[in-house]
């Protein structure tokens, strides 16, 4: 059988790489695009990584203003209390035996205070004295959240109040040294 001679010798044309100019171009646009999800992923990872990481300075402080309420209230959840069951505080504290995270100072800053470094430092959770025995160590996080318990007249917790005002100052620090929540509750007992 004989090919027709025009299969092989067509018309003579020029090729221009049409073809590999379309598809270099998509490529291009291809790797524009992989790389644009791969930065959003990355972007989100670390949103996520540090909302986690605000939530456990939270739980954090959380526990520490519990703790708190556990110093004021001396009464305890656990079936075993410590051996020496503190009193509750009261303003008679101030001026003998005021246990460690406790203060007498109502012009103390709360805006302003650094449990960690400041001048005031408060009582680490779990950190020592008779509430170390019922508070267990928080895991998870770069150092121990703290507290402050800063006796207040009970006028500052409303006109009708005729028991005892505490402001309490909690802060905590996340799993990374600069994530920090600070939580302040005005607390009557």
């Amino acid at each position: 059988m004989k090919v027709p001679y025009l299969m092989f010798h067509g018309t003579k044309t020029r090729q221009t790489g049409f073809a590999l100019f379309t598809a270099l171009i998509f490529l291009v646009a291809l790797t524009l695009l992989g790389i644009g999800v791969f930065s959003t992923t990355i972007s989100e990872e670390k949103m996520a990584r540090n909302f986690r990481d605000k939530e456990i300075a939270l739980i954090a402080a959380e526990a520490a203003l519990n703790e708190a309420k556990i110093l004021i209230t001396a009464s305890y959840n656990s079936g075993t209390p410590p051996t020496t069951v503190p009193t509750p505080l009261s303003e008679d504290k101030c001026y003998s035996g005021t246990p460690t995270g406790y203060s007498c100072d109502p012009t103390i800053n709360a805006n302003t205070l650094d449990l960690f470094s400041g001048s005031v430092t408060g009582a680490a959770v779990g950190g020592g004295g008779v509430i170390a025995s019922v508070s267990p160590a928080i895991v998870g996080v770069s150092s121990a959240p703290r507290y402050l318990v800063v006796w207040q007249k009970s006028s500052v917790c409303g006109i009708s109040n005729t028991s005892y005002c505490y402001q309490i100052i909690a802060q905590a620090k996340g799993r990374l040294t600069n994530t920090r929540v600070n939580l302040i509750e005005l607390f009557t007992y």
